[in-house]
């Protein structure tokens, strides 16, 4: 069995990789029940997650759009997230070595 015939060469797997990145770009925000999702923006790698109250949000570190957006009720502060609690959770194990 030729195996390189399954290969894509460079130049198509960046054109497939671009291309997949510009339709995720266009993917529309979920809407419903009074809440709409109406703009976004590219931003920084990384996620902070907040929960509270039935509601949940995941925002990016290292936004351009950093500033406080309020309406009825809610107060959104955008940007870097300086004031959230850090949440320390240890996912792996740890291997620890004693030292006389």
């Amino acid at each position: 069995m030729n195996v390189s015939r399954f290969t894509l060469p460079v130049s198509r797997l960046l054109l497939l990789a671009a291309l997949l990145s510009l339709l995720a770009s266009v993917a529309l925000a979920q809407t419903g029940g009074g809440y709409a999702l109406t703009w976004s923006t590219i931003d920084g790698g990384g996620y902070t997650w907040s929960e509270g109250g039935g509601y949940s949000l995941g925002g990016t570190v290292g936004q351009p759009d950093a500033g406080v957006i309020s309406g009825g009720d809610y107060t959104l502060v955008g940007g870097f997230w300086c004031g959230a609690a850090a949440q320390h959770r240890m996912y792996l194990p740890v291997v620890l070595r004693d030292h006389p």
